[in-house]
């Protein structure tokens, strides 16, 4: 069992909010505001958390962030927050993603009823707090959250851009760098179904070329629907897509239309139906033939202890996981990066390859190394430049 210190006394600074530059995303310009805050303890250890939702993607914004959290340090500025203090070797059971959950989960608790307002204030709070007990024990926040478990190198999947011969340009080039997994989205509105063939024709030759060239095994595309595709046509249409080398199929459909799916031919994963924990579970208990061969974690969405709780239950019923950012800053994707290397069950290739909304982006390899740095790994970058460029 784990042995447990007296509990400690965090103190929450007021939350700052700031501009956070522009993304272009499907061709529309996303103006971001960020709001961050700070965790101390009682050794100067500072841990930050950042929400930065994305308009007309995030379920809330940062005005609600913002206000949410300045609540939370308000309410708690003379008391300070709760958390339990876990000294360094402290004897932890051999697979405790439940009992790391359970220890974020009874810090928050005491403002449960505000963060369920903000998706994102609850990240940000989540980050801080792992952020701030990983470094008072001088860890990665990947091996705080693995609680004793090795952790292990995470394989990377490339998402390619929305143009086209720009997403060509990049499969190849991508290739060549050692992805073996390439994302696309299909079932766009702007690009008729043929046009779709078109395209996975020549990516399907411009990725076994470069993969040639290379040396390389066959590449695989990861399609994403995002649900656009019709339920009554969902499996004429994959097994269409079945001749150009397909992994598996991100939320072909939308929501509860998931769980009336017969057999596909295809693979597939859950992605945005996540979000509805009974359509979570319902989808986890489907018959195996039925049910989705992964689930696609985004900690900035579903929160940090959600997404241990949803991989503890996958690896129960031996379904995947893929863990993937939401066009995150640095603190949000360090996060993701920290959760996938400490997943009980090796992940699939996650979708954490640097993306352009990063002020500080890592180098951009097919394989995360296993995080070393204390907590986070992120210094207080309030004072870095935000990027405007398409993402």
């Amino acid at each position: 069992m784990t042995t447990l210190a007296r509990p400690l006394r965090l103190r929450l600074d007021a939350p700052r909010r700031a501009a956070a530059g522009t993304l272009v995303v499907r061709g529309t310009p996303r103006v971001r505001e960020a709001v961050r805050i700070r965790l101390h303890d009682d050794r100067g250890h500072v841990g930050l958390g950042e929400a930065l939702p994305l308009p007309g993607y995030s379920r809330d914004d940062a005005a609600t962030a913002e206000r949410v959290l300045a609540a939370i340090a308000a309410q708690f500025a003379d008391d300070g927050l709760e958390a339990p203090d876990t000294p360094p070797g402290a004897v932890v059971p051999e697979n405790s993603v439940g009992a790391v959950a359970a220890r974020l989960d009874a810090a928050l608790a005491p403002c449960a009823g505000p963060l369920a307002a903000s998706p994102a204030a609850r990240f940000a709070l989540e980050c801080a707090l792992v952020d701030v007990l990983a470094r008072r024990q001088g860890l990665s926040a990947a091996r705080w959250l693995a609680d004793g478990r090795d952790l292990r190198p995470v394989p990377v999947s490339l998402l390619l851009p929305d143009d086209d011969q720009a997403a060509l340009d990049a499969a190849g080039a991508g290739v060549a760098r050692g992805y073996t997994v390439l994302k696309l989205k299909i079932a766009r509105a702007d690009r008729t179904r043929a046009a779709e063939d078109a395209l996975l024709a020549a990516l399907r030759r411009a990725a076994d070329a470069a993969g040639a060239s290379a040396g390389a095994r066959r590449v695989l595309f990861r399609l994403d629907a995002n649900g656009a595709l019709d339920p009554a046509r969902a499996a004429e249409r994959l097994a269409a897509l079945a001749s150009h080398g397909v992994e598996l199929v991100e939320e072909p459909v939308s929501g509860a239309a998931l769980l009336a799916l017969p057999p596909l031919p295809l693979p597939w994963a859950a992605d945005e139906s996540l979000a509805d924990a009974a359509l979570a579970a319902a989808l986890l208990a489907l018959p195996t033939a039925r049910r989705p061969v992964a689930l696609v974690l985004k900690p900035a969405q579903l929160g940090l202890t959600n997404c241990l709780r949803l991989a503890a239950a996958a690896a129960a019923s031996g379904v995947g996981v893929i863990v993937t950012h939401s066009l995150d800053g640095d603190l949000g994707h360090a996060a993701a990066c920290a959760l996938a290397a400490a997943l009980p069950q090796p992940p699939w290739p996650c979708g954490l390859a640097p993306h352009a909304g990063l002020r500080l982006p890592p180098p951009a390899l097919p394989w995360l190394p296993v995080p070393t740095a204390l907590g986070l790994g992120v210094t207080d970058i309030d004072d870095a430049a935000w990027p405007d460029r398409p993402c």
